[in-house]
């Protein structure tokens, strides 16, 4: 094409009459082809390549079908990069830019590209263009992705989603910074069913101390009674607390059962706890308590995940104390890091739960285990246990002080209110073994668990 030809033209005399004369040759050609050439034109520095990527710009899909397809299709493909660059550095372009989306078709071809484009550049005022038309993204989870980050989680709640998906899909697009957003309206929500969602759909990879709360929030005391499970027996105690402060009650007869009976127990423990002690000596000069510096500063679960990976092995180490006292980093992962994490990250998990000891023979650092008295063991079981972990705990508690000891009637309530839980949870439990005394393939053999109050 004799304007492609002349696109770039650099004749001193006629190099800028050639190049204005192609690009209206462009303009007026109405074809896919012209749209890229002088899109592609703009990226490459064209001297006038402001005048031209306005007038791309202004196209009006009602005028220019074809090219104004083909432009924004060209702008998708390489993520708006050259669009948000130069509407970031001018407003007027960046008006242009509103007034361009706002025109754009009420089609799911013109809907996906604006919320795509929203997505890419996570803007407010790109995102405002999208509620003042009501718009809705032909891909569901990119919809709720929309409401739930915008605090609108009525788009999500107005979807038929029984397993979740769409709310998992929805999280799984969503960047730090929308996650934190979608928590905020989760909490904010009070709604049971967009709690469930949240919960069901990213279990390994949000804040359960969230959950919690957002259940506390909407009242939902039967879901709340059952999210106990996999939690540290310390987050039960709180929301066993927050139970017999408030007064509320699970709807179903068990479970109300057994909320009743932990309330009975814990309204005991403040009678058992052991006379305060002289005051700890206070800190030299400039110093601080480091377990009462990392719970401050990873108060923020958004700061704690990114420091989960951080080269600094402090930084990990605090993170890493603030996750496990949350619920919120995998056994698996606590697990691995006893045997082969670094001595801070080692210090910040011996200090609160019990760790395996597997590899010991090779560790150069003597441990002091707080833990290793019944009431750390105890705070330190992650619901449900399992019943040979509370036939342990109540062997060494009969095997210790007499039960006239003002600790040992500590340690028995706690381990009681561990054990009513469990019962909880645990109800129905199946074992398989090796026995062969059965004179059946098909043969279950039952016995009662004894020693066991649930």
């Amino acid at each position: 094409m004799q304007a492609e030809k002349h696109l770039f033209a650099t004749n001193p005399l006629l190099g800028a009459f050639l190049r204005k004369r192609a690009v209206e040759r462009l303009f007026s050609g109405h074809s896919r082809e012209a749209a890229l050439e002088l899109s592609s034109a703009v990226e490459n520095g064209h001297p006038e390549s402001d005048a031209i990527f306005r007038r791309l710009l202004l196209l009006q899909h009602s005028d220019e079908p074809v090219m104004h397809v083909a432009l924004w299709n060209y702008w998708k493909s390489r993520r708006f990069e050259e669009l948000l660059k130069r509407t970031h550095a001018s407003e007027a372009l960046r008006q242009d830019m509103l007034e361009a989306i706002e025109a754009m078709p009420e089609t799911d071809w013109g809907n996906g590209m604006v919320f795509t484009l929203w997505s890419i550049a996570d803007r407010d005022d790109i995102a405002e263009k999208i509620e003042a038309k009501s718009r809705h993204a032909p891909a569901l989870e990119m919809d709720a992705l929309f409401g739930l980050a915008r605090g609108n989680p009525e788009r999500y709640l107005a979807l038929e989603d029984p397993d979740h998906s769409i709310f998992e899909k929805a999280w799984l697009a969503a960047s730090s910074a929308r996650r934190q957003r979608i928590s905020t309206t989760v909490l904010q929500s009070q709604n049971p069913r967009l709690v469930a969602a949240y919960d069901h759909a990213v279990r390994e990879g949000h804040d359960p101390q969230l959950v919690i709360e957002a259940l506390k929030l909407c009242g939902d005391h039967d879901a709340l009674l059952d999210r106990l499970h996999g939690l540290p027996f310390t987050s039960a105690l709180e929301v066993v607390a927050y139970w017999e402060e408030s007064g509320g009650r699970p709807k179903n007869p068990s479970g109300k059962a057994v909320v009743e009976a932990a309330v009975a127990l814990y309204r005991e423990l403040p009678g058992l706890l052991p006379e305060s002690r002289s005051a700890q000596p206070s800190l030299p000069p400039g110093t601080r308590d480091i377990f009462s510096f990392w719970t401050e500063r990873y108060g923020s679960g958004e700061l704690q995940e990114q420091d989960l990976s951080s080269p600094d092995p402090f930084r990990r180490a605090g993170a890493l104390f603030a996750g496990a006292q949350r619920g919120s980093v995998p056994r698996s992962r606590l697990q691995e890091i006893t045997l082969n994490g670094t001595w801070p990250e080692k210090l910040a998990l011996h200090y609160l739960v019990t760790v395996p000891e597997g590899g010991s023979r090779q560790e150069h650092v003597c441990w002091l285990r707080p833990q290793d008295n019944i009431v750390a063991g105890i705070l330190a079981t992650r619901l449900p246990g399992s019943p040979e972990e509370s036939s342990m705990l109540m062997d060494r508690l009969y095997t210790g002080a007499g039960q006239a000891d003002r600790s040992a009637g500590l340690q028995a309530r706690l381990l009681q209110l561990l054990s009513l839980l469990q019962g909880y949870f645990l109800r129905g439990l199946i074992t398989v073994d090796s026995s062969d005394d059965a004179t059946e393939k098909t043969a279950v053999e039952t016995e009662e668990l004894k020693d066991m109050e649930w």
